[in-house]
């Protein structure tokens, strides 16, 4: 009984939510930040649609968000900004689930790619 219940633990633990966390690929269409005292997340919109969201059924709007007042927040929006100035195109990683605003999946990781 110990040895199932081990096993169920560990596929329990090992699924986790990246089963269902987004990847797009494509072009920023916004960010938006918001003042000190209102909300520290930052919200992204892309220029396309993000398919299988967790959090909204059409991938449409505001799709991703992340926390700008901590390091990995700002570097994350240093990337953002400089990839919707240039126009270039990136990959972003959501992480399947949306505690920082309920219709919007929080950010994973973001890339510019450059192989073009």
């Amino acid at each position: 009984m110990k040895h199932i219940f081990t096993v169920f633990t560990l596929v329990f633990f090992l699924s986790g939510t990246d089963a269902v966390a987004t990847t797009f690929v494509g072009t920023i269409k916004n960010v938006v930040c918001h003042a000190s005292g209102i909300t520290d997340v930052c919200q992204v919109a892309v220029n396309g649609t993000v398919s299988s969201h967790p959090c909204i059924a059409n991938g449409l709007g505001w799709v991703y968000t992340l926390d700008g007042t901590n390091e990995n927040g700002k570097n994350l929006l240093s990337i953002l900004l400089a990839a919707q100035v240039s126009r270039s195109v990136v990959t972003i990683g959501g992480t399947g689930v949306c505690n920082l605003v309920g219709s919007s999946e929080d950010l994973r990781h973001v890339y510019i790619d450059t192989s073009n």
